[in-house]
């Protein structure tokens, strides 16, 4: 049985984030400022001990050199966000004095460059909301989801014509095709329950005789209306019986005249009117509300359901791409250049250090094999 990973560490809230960024920005800095420093001191301590021993020659030439390019590194990194010991030296405070273009060309490289119909399909790609709506049914609060369920029921029946919608619907149904086989079918129905109940018929029709008639005279007179009304049934059977046929035809012109008789319009209204009202459509709601807190999606549902999602999302990223790149650069116009400063070397002063720290080094290291080709060159 193997081990279960770990659940993932929960990120730091913005504040905390920042505060974590703030004091790993300050011990890079401390860090950066303590290695020019050391090499500052490697330097003097190199260069007043060589007289009397000349191998610190090659230590004096690496803290000399790493000195240069620690010192070099701080400039440049410095100058990008102020002006270096305050001095108005020109071109520093680069980041400040050009916001505004920097601002515009971000939000443009954001909202052209970055937001591509294939960057989008991709990071789309991989949002499955699908997965996501069961659970955010169950999140709603019980009473919440049913009222807008019944929102919704409500709103559905309303937006519906009554009398039009019903007798499209009675016209669909009744195709002549389903209209003979509903017929046939009630035809047939008819038949077996006379077929099955003949007793109790006949009894019934002999007891509301009137009683001026012997009995049998009265059992003969039903046997002889059941024995009819079974000889009409068995013609009625045929699909183009004239019954069947008028039965076709009424049905099809009362769905006609639902479409479009305005009294049975109005009647309509009025049913829907009082169905809004009733209780059925609570009862609907809250079945609704039960159902969808237990929806199950297939494997094709969920599939069409990320294709819809995901393609709504698509075509309203791409049509705010604009307004994603005014954003950009009116909120970096907007920064003054104090804040400016603060956040950006709050996202990258870290590795700025670095590159100071790194600059010293490789300077020092440049600085030996100045010295070492120097020397070379001398003893020629």
């Amino acid at each position: 049985m193997t081990d279960a990973l770990p659940p993932p560490a929960l990120a730091p809230d913005p504040e905390t984030a920042r505060a974590q960024r703030a004091a790993a920005l300050a011990r890079m800095r401390t860090f950066a400022n303590a290695t020019l420093a050391g090499m500052a001191a490697l330097y003097l301590l190199a260069a007043l001990g060589r007289r009397s021993i000349p191998a610190l020659g090659w230590l004096e030439a690496f803290a000399e050199a790493g000195l240069a390019g620690g010192l070099a590194d701080w400039f440049a990194v410095t100058a990008l966000f102020r002006r270096p010991l305050g001095l108005p030296i020109p071109h520093t405070a680069l980041i400040p004095k050009n916001r505004r273009r920097i601002g515009a060309a971000l939000g443009d490289f954001i909202g052209v460059q970055l937001l591509t119909p294939e960057v989008v399909d991709q990071a789309l790609e991989r949002f499955d909301a699908a997965a996501l709506l069961p659970e955010v049914w169950r999140a709603v609060p019980e009473d919440a989801l049913q009222a807008e369920a019944s929102r919704w029921v409500r709103s559905a029946i309303a937006a519906v014509p009554a009398a039009p919608a019903a007798g499209a619907a009675l016209a669909r149904l009744w195709t002549p095709e389903r209209g003979a086989r509903l017929s046939g079918l009630a035809v047939e129905a008819l038949s077996h329950l006379i077929a099955d109940h003949k007793d109790q018929l006949r009894e019934a029709m002999v007891a509301r005789g009137g009683g001026w008639t012997p009995k049998f005279v009265d059992r003969m007179l039903a046997d002889r209306i059941l024995g009819a009304a079974g000889d009409l049934l068995a013609a009625a059977a045929e699909p183009d019986h004239p019954w069947r046929l008028e039965l076709d035809t009424a049905i099809s012109g009362f769905a006609a005249r639902l479409e479009a008789d305005e009294d049975l319009s109005e009647e309509g209204e009025r049913w829907k009117a009082d169905l809004l009202t009733d209780e059925t459509v609570g009862a609907v709601a809250r079945l609704l509300a039960e159902r969808l807190r237990e929806v199950t999606l297939t494997d094709d549902q969920a599939r069409s359901v990320n294709a819809t999602i995901r393609e709504a999302l698509k075509t309203r990223i791409l049509a705010a791409r604009p307004r994603v790149a005014e954003l950009v650069a009116e909120r970096l116009a907007g920064w003054d250049e104090t804040t400016l400063v603060r956040e950006l070397e709050l996202q990258t002063g870290r590795d700025l250090q670095y590159i100071r720290i790194n600059g010293a080094l490789a300077g020092g290291l440049v600085g030996v094999v100045i010295y070492a080709v120097s020397g070379w060159l001398r003893l020629r």
